[in-house]
């Protein structure tokens, strides 16, 4: 713990807090319970007492990344040495304004959204730091948007179209006369890939995380949009994943997604970070995922509500996929659409 402690210190005396902590202790304590629910963290004050901090190194706030970690030793310490109590506001696209949030969401990781890092060490130190620029997002989920080129689409129907199909979404785009793409398809004894009554399957059998891959090419130059429409049919457990801008599995930029409406989003090898913990996922019909890189930003959005914005860092390969993690899990794809998007001009 002594790293983050340190830091700590050093952050604090950056923004004119000269902090000494001499009468403090550290320790590990597996299944924290305060007011009845779990957390990662609990600093114990008592008059007369060395303060006391416990952190559960089994909980994913431990285990995400060092990032993670350096925000759950923050925000003891902050109950411990400075005394903050929690603080449940938000900023205008969502997300809390401070590390003192009473729930457990990890604010920024180590890759997207590490640029969230300054203003939440700001406002730790000073309660009145100016509102960040990033957070006065004027994105939706039916923001106007030109649609340039299809970059990538299939909707599960291995019917052949025309080329001069109708519209998709009440855009024009020009699809590709055959939408059944060369999917991996195939069973054995611990996972399933299959297309069904016009949706594709993928279902384990085992505990681990599965996956079925395709390639799309995006250049990092375009703005684009990425749209399909996920399910854990039948309140199943377990997590679903979408991964895109990888060369490998290790390097792919992720969303994943439980039914408890957990959403975390990162990068595989740097891990993925909670950015809600309160989002509404259906059981009962597909929910619409939407992930939206327009100039230096991501927008995400799941069933048209902003989950975060996060900054553009350039893809490494052109590999996507979908996932389904758990024991015995099932995640139902339906429609899956990449665009070349571009903002129209104002008149």
């Amino acid at each position: 713990m002594q790293p983050y402690v340190s830091s700590f210190l050093v952050e604090a005396g950056k923004r004119g807090h000269r902090l000494v902590i001499d009468d403090l202790i550290i320790t590990y304590k597996y299944n924290i319970v305060t007011a009845k629910i779990h957390a990662a963290g609990l600093c114990r004050k008592r008059f007369g007492h060395t303060p006391i901090i416990f952190i559960d190194t089994t909980s994913p706030n431990w285990r995400a990344s060092d990032v993670s970690k350096e925000q759950l030793v923050f925000h003891e310490l902050c109950h411990c040495i400075l005394g903050k109590g929690h603080n449940p506001d938000t900023l205008m696209n969502g997300n809390f304004a401070s590390i003192m949030k009473p729930s457990g969401e990890t604010l920024y990781g180590a890759v997207l959204n590490h640029f969230k890092r300054e203003y939440y060490l700001d406002e730790l130190f000073n309660p009145k730091a100016e509102k960040p620029a990033w957070a006065q997002v004027n994105e939706s989920a039916t923001s106007p948007y030109t649609i340039l080129d299809t970059l990538f689409y299939d909707d599960f129907d291995a019917l052949q179209i025309e080329e001069d199909s109708n519209l998709i979404d009440d855009n024009e785009i020009l699809i590709d006369s055959v939408k059944y793409k060369d999917w991996s398809l195939g069973a054995n004894s611990v996972v399933r890939r299959w297309v069904v009554n016009g949706h594709l399957e993928l279902e384990s059998f085992e505990r681990g995380t599965y996956t079925i891959p395709f390639n799309v090419h995006i250049p990092d130059s375009i703005d684009f949009e990425i749209k399909t429409n996920m399910v854990i049919p039948g309140g199943k457990a377990g997590t679903m994943s979408f991964y895109w801008g990888g060369s490998s599995l290790k390097d792919m930029f992720a969303m994943v997604i439980n039914q408890d409406g957990n959403v975390s989003i990162g990068q595989i090898s740097h891990g993925v970070v909670v950015a809600k913990s309160d989002v509404e996922i259906f059981n009962d019909v597909f929910n619409e995922i939407i992930i939206r890189k327009s100039g230096a930003f991501y927008y995400i959005f799941i069933n048209g509500r902003l989950i975060d914005n996060l900054k553009f860092e350039g893809l490494n390969g052109d590999l996507c996929g979908f996932g389904v993690s758990g024991q015995s899990s099932e995640v139902w794809i339906d429609d899956v659409l990449v665009t070349h998007i571009q903002r129209p001009k104002p008149i």
